[in-house]
């Protein structure tokens, strides 16, 4: 064990040490502190009124929110718990640990150990929230920092869970089938709840899910009802219910724990492949290739095939037999429906027109992060685009159809829903739309145009840093002119605001794209 912890110390100090070496991640950490140590010291000395709470939301919405997340992380890994599961280890671990004479119980409290720490770095973020979650629901900072543990404590545990359910379920059809009837029934008896919620105290649905937050019962539900129950004993000051949630979860860590070293099969073998998985995704992240799960999956013969196109226009039909594949309903995916609901209940909650607008903000934010991962970046690190005897233009374009398209198909659904939640005009609602679209657009150019000065830039990561100036400088013009437009047009205009905006990025995308077009041809493939 001694050799564990002194492996645990060193690699802590060797990191730090090693940021001597890397000045700009040194900067982005104090940068992140600062912002940290800010937040907490100006929500101490400003905003909240603890002599009336009329000026406070109702807490449960802040119980609604954790239990959204708690549903969230919870399908999430007990997802990859059922195909590759999680692992607590990195491939260095593997190569090192595993091979070495040392019990593996010792290995295994060196992963929940290391892996403890990276949680609870990993939740820091929840720190930015600080003076939101004070102003809003009049919490202190005893209470924030107990929101902060409990948000550490659950991906911890769903990491666990899903390790657990991995070891417990591969090979066994049967298992994985318990699995998910568990999962699911889980979300049948939340929908149950609400419903009689609903039926016992009227309103609407959204007080009745408010009315299940803090309905006791709901609150032994695992994971998302220990999370709860956590949160509202804090609020509530009950330290009868925080220990129970505690102990809820440390008693079935425990056993999941236990299942990882019961038997005579030890989980060296288990976890080795979601530890490769994890470490091919890493890679993938640092060199800019989009991850792709292999899987098996039944394809049709009809199937089989580009089904139609030449030249350069095979490339954006096998794009779109790629999506046809991963979805049936091709541009309609989980995306579209968190992002159109999401849009629905932002708007339902502010009740203002000027929703719309934020709605379009961070759908715009959001988007960016999706398109500069898109089908264009994933092609240029292969060779048969260089081989097509066409015009690189045509290449470049034929190869971001499907991300352009995308955007396009999305902003109609989801601005129907805020057009229907926030009882705005359709118009403005169609110009809103329309630049949701234009900004998949210029999204697209922008990936072009940081291929061209970057290059084959081995860590996209450094890319992104470095083409944050260039990425303001693209879509300054277009937020200029459609602030300024909204400022002056008479409210009878006022759905015109985002024309400019739409306007903008629509020449400034061409632009990119004649002067970029020729790209393949200036280039050499690298495979990066």
């Amino acid at each position: 064990m001694k050799a564990l912890v002194y492996l645990l110390r060193t690699t802590a100090k060797n990191r730090i040490l090693n940021l001597r070496k890397k000045p700009a991640l040194l900067i982005l950490y104090l940068f992140i502190i600062a912002v940290i140590t800010i937040m907490i010291v100006t929500s101490g000395s400003s905003g909240s009124q603890p002599g009336n709470p009329k000026n406070f939301s109702d807490v449960r919405i802040l119980y609604m929110v954790t239990a959204g997340i708690g549903f969230l992380f919870l399908y999430s890994f007990v997802t990859t718990g059922l195909s590759t599961g999680s692992t607590l280890f990195s491939m260095a671990d593997v190569g090192l640990l595993f091979v070495a004479p040392v019990s593996s119980r010792k290995i295994l409290i060196y992963g929940l150990i290391k892996q403890m720490a990276t949680t609870f770095l990993s939740a820091l973020f929840i720190l930015y929230q600080v003076k939101t979650i004070k102003s809003s629901f009049g919490l202190g900072m005893g209470a924030i920092f107990n929101i902060f543990i409990i948000y550490a404590i659950l991906i911890f545990f769903c990491q666990l869970l899903s390790i657990g359910i991995y070891i417990f379920s591969n090979g066994d059809q049967k298992r994985k089938e318990l699995v998910k009837t568990v999962l699911y029934g889980l979300f049948v008896v939340t929908a149950l709840g609400i419903y009689f919620q609903y039926l016992q105290h009227g309103g609407t649905i959204f007080e009745a899910v408010l009315n299940l937050m803090s309905y006791k019962p709901f609150q032994f539900l695992p994971v998302t009802g220990w999370t709860v129950m956590f949160i509202c004993a804090t609020v509530e000051g009950n330290a009868g219910l925080l220990i129970l949630s505690l102990l809820l979860f440390f008693g079935s860590s425990i056993i999941i724990i236990s299942l990882f070293t019961s038997g005579e099969a030890d989980y060296y073998e288990d976890v080795l492949t979601s530890t490769e998985v994890v470490y091919n995704k890493l890679q993938d992240a640092k060199n800019g290739r989009k991850t792709v799960n292999i899987r098996k999956i039944k394809v049709k013969e009809k199937d089989t095939g580009f089904q139609g196109g030449q030249g350069a226009s095979a490339i954006y039909y096998k794009h779109f037999l790629e999506k046809k594949r991963t979805s049936r309903l091709l541009f309609l995916d989980t995306y579209t429906v968190l992002a159109a609901g999401g849009s629905g209940i932002l708007c339902y909650f502010m009740k203002a027109e000027s929703s719309v607008y934020l709605v379009l903000g961070i759908l715009v934010y959001v988007q960016f992060f999706f398109t500069i991962l898109g089908r264009l970046s994933d092609e240029l690190t292969k060779p048969y685009i260089y081989l097509i005897p066409e015009k690189s233009i045509k290449k470049i374009v034929a190869a971001s159809m499907t991300t352009i398209i995308k955007p396009c198909f999305d902003a109609v659904i989801i601005f129907i829903v805020v057009c229907i939640v926030s009882k705005t005009s359709p118009l403005l609602n169609l110009f809103l739309a329309l630049a949701y679209a234009s900004s998949g657009i210029i999204f697209v150019s922008y990936t072009l145009l940081c291929q061209r000065i970057f290059g084959g830039q081995p860590n996209k990561l450094i890319s992104a840093m470095l083409g944050i100036s260039l990425f303001m400088l693209v879509m300054a013009p277009g937020i200029g002119a459609s602030i300024t437009a909204i400022y002056l047009l008479p409210k009878s205009l006022i759905f015109l605001g985002t024309l400019p905006f739409t306007f903008c990025c629509i020449v400034l995308s061409v632009f990119i794209f004649v002067v970029c077009g020729d790209l393949l041809d200036k280039a050499d493939y690298t495979g990066k």
